[in-house]
């Protein structure tokens, strides 16, 4: 069962400040995320307005993917992006992060995406030992 730690903010409050549109999107996609790995730690962040999901609630070390709601699509990101993005696919130009913009149910249904979450899982996995 995951784990959330709501020091930095809660799900709820997350959750509610997206876009009425894009709030369901980020709720299955957190639903997905968690399908995938139901372990996960899960660490809301109200300042950045995101949800990031990992092994332990550091995000640069332990963390694998996050989620950020904007008005018209909702981030899905991979800490380590460019580990896992051998073609260059996915969005993002910093050194490590990448993302997928996920504007539909839909698009949130495509195996891609679930491909890149359990890319990003056994990449993260992989690194710290686990």
């Amino acid at each position: 069962m995951s784990e959330v730690h709501e020091s930095l903010g809660t799900l709820q409050e997350l959750f509610g400040i997206a876009n009425p549109k894009m709030a369901p999107i980020v709720k299955k996609a957190h639903k997905l995320i968690l399908s995938l790995h139901p372990e996960a730690i899960v660490t809301p962040r109200l300042g950045e307005k995101s949800i990031s999901y990992g092994f332990g609630p550091k995000k640069n070390t332990e963390s694998y993917c996050y989620l950020m709601p904007f008005k018209e699509h909702v981030n899905l990101g991979f800490f380590f992006g460019v580990n896992i993005d051998p073609d260059g696919s996915l969005d993002g130009t910093g050194a490590n992060m990448r993302h997928l913009k996920i504007s539909s149910a839909a698009e949130l249904a495509s195996p891609r995406v679930t491909k890149f979450i359990k890319a990003a899982l056994k990449e993260r996995k992989g690194a710290l030992g686990r």
